[in-house]
């Protein structure tokens, strides 16, 4: 049985990169506490598929199709869902790309898209929507995806890894700077996660082998990850802050 959070309900929670995976996950999360809930990603139809997976009782969740690599389209999705919704109660900065590029083959262009994708829109989106956080009962928050990846010594991924360390600046940053408002900034640092994506991919190797590298064996779902955010955002959680929670079954 999964855990209520009164503190999200009938208020505005925006989620990126909801379209799929953990992202969609959280935006239906979320909806489930009763959290009005703006849901952005670059993959309309995938929005449209999140959408439509609200349960009943849970109120509808507005989609907001946006290249959040384009700051002008990302300020521009933003202002109106404040403008529609209003103040924030939750921001989940979820939205990131793990493309593996190999360094030899890395163009100035390909950095700075990947930072574009993973990082700066986290900043961006954080600007934006901390003067209008809802600060009723005292606490808002942000949660910022991070990732395990970095945290390893993986190959062509150097992009990827930056953009991914770099969340976990920003966020201690953040951390000190909101505090005093009363936002909390976190971030989640997932390992292997079995999202729709993953799921027709893997082999009964990788999952053995993913099994053994945790300490507890079972395999992660993108449900676990937004239970994570949940708390995070949560009433519960509102005197941590500054935080990478790692959620891998205990591999780092």
């Amino acid at each position: 049985m999964g855990l209520s959070y009164d503190d999200f309900r009938d208020r505005h929670v925006i989620v990126t990169g909801a379209g799929a995976g953990i992202g969609r996950a959280t935006a239906l999360a979320f909806a489930a506490q009763g959290a009005r809930v703006t849901a952005i990603d670059i993959d309309a139809a995938g929005l449209r598929a999140t959408a439509d997976a609200v349960p009943d009782a849970a109120p509808g969740i507005a989609t907001a199709p946006c290249d959040l690599a384009d700051p002008a389209a990302l300020e521009a999705t933003f202002r109106a869902a404040l403008d529609r919704d209003g103040a924030v109660r939750c921001l989940v900065n979820n939205a990131g790309v793990d493309r593996r590029i190999a360094f030899a083959d890395m163009t100035p262009d390909d950095w700075r898209w990947m930072l574009a994708v993973n990082l700066d829109h986290q900043m961006l989106a954080a600007r934006l929507v901390a003067p209008r956080m809802d600060l009723s009962d005292g606490h808002a928050a942000i949660v910022n995806m991070t990732s395990s990846a970095w945290m390893k010594l993986a190959g062509n991924l150097a992009a990827y890894h930056a953009a991914k360390a770099g969340i976990v600046g920003l966020t201690r940053g953040l951390a000190r700077d909101l505090g005093p408002d009363g936002i909390t900034v976190n971030a989640i640092a997932p390992g292997r996660v079995v999202t729709e994506r993953v799921a027709g991919q893997v082999s009964p190797e990788w999952q053995a082998e993913t099994r053994a590298l945790q300490c507890v064996p079972r395999l992660i779902a993108p449900a676990d990850i937004a239970a994570s955010a949940l708390w995070l955002g949560s009433a519960a959680a509102r005197t941590i802050t500054g935080q990478t929670l790692v959620v891998d079954g205990g591999v780092v």
